[in-house]
């Protein structure tokens, strides 16, 4: 079915899914800088982290300290991109405009907002490129970890996606900077320009206690701390507090 379009663009039809991009596909498209800019990444970085890979738009946008419709705008240019290279049904949202989130994304109204998930191609797309850009902390065991616990081998510090972000850490440190809300320990001023940038941010409500419209920002849930009052916070469930964590070095 044709569909008319404004003079100039290029003629696309209604979805199919025969039309859907597979992971090797998308991993090129990652890849290649003139499709992918660093903006492109960051949405689909920042989605990844959540769990499910899954977050209200607004949201992706307050982390990448932005609105939505600029990211709206950046995502009809990105699939335009890739419709130069690869032939792209995108889906049809009236006589003239188009879906074209729905190339990356599944997408569905909750309540007043909108939600985007990761489309799983492109999800393993960006784990097989490693481009998902995830901290991981030493302290952590791998994720996939199954076999049996080895003499003096144990989880100390057990942290979501949504902290390992490296967008939502790096506004969080814009915010508070990087030494220990709890002790004030300070990395810099211990062990000098290695130490620079360098802190663990840990998200002050539990993902368990987290609904469905709550929408974290980076400013008001998550918090520098350091290794050490990391591992202790976690040293219970629900997590301590960072006015426990304060009381505990008072006392």
């Amino acid at each position: 079915m044709k569909v008319e379009i404004p003079k100039g663009e290029k003629p696309l039809n209604i979805a199919t899914e025969e039309s859907r991009l597979n992971i090797p596909e998308w991993s090129n498209i990652l890849l290649d800088n003139e499709l992918t800019n660093e903006l492109d990444l960051s949405i689909f970085q920042t989605l990844y982290s959540f769990e499910n890979h899954k977050a209200y738009a607004s949201q992706i946008a307050l982390i990448l300290d932005t609105t939505h419709p600029p990211l709206n705008l950046e995502i009809g240019r990105y699939a335009k991109r890739i419709a130069t290279k690869y032939d792209i049904n995108f889906t049809k949202r009236n006589e003239k405009q188009y879906k074209f989130w729905d190339l990356f994304f599944n997408g569905w109204d909750e309540g007043k907002k909108f939600v985007w998930q990761l489309k799983p191609e492109l999800k393993k797309a960006l784990e097989k490129t490693c481009l998902t850009k995830e901290i991981s902390y030493a302290e952590e065991l791998p994720k996939d970890i199954n076999s049996e616990f080895y003499e003096g081998l144990k989880k100390t510090i057990t942290v979501n996606s949504y902290e390992r972000n490296s967008k939502a850490r790096e506004l969080c440190i814009k915010h508070w900077g990087t030494k220990c809300v709890i002790c004030n320990f300070d990395f810099v001023k211990i062990y000098g320009d290695i130490g620079k940038g360098f802190i663990h941010i840990h998200h002050l409500i539990p993902v368990s206690q987290i609904g469905k419209t709550y929408q974290i920002d980076p400013i008001k849930d998550l918090v520098p701390v350091c290794p050490n009052c990391h591992s202790i916070i976690h040293k219970k469930d629900p997590p301590f507090s960072i006015k426990e964590m304060k009381e505990m070095l008072k006392d």
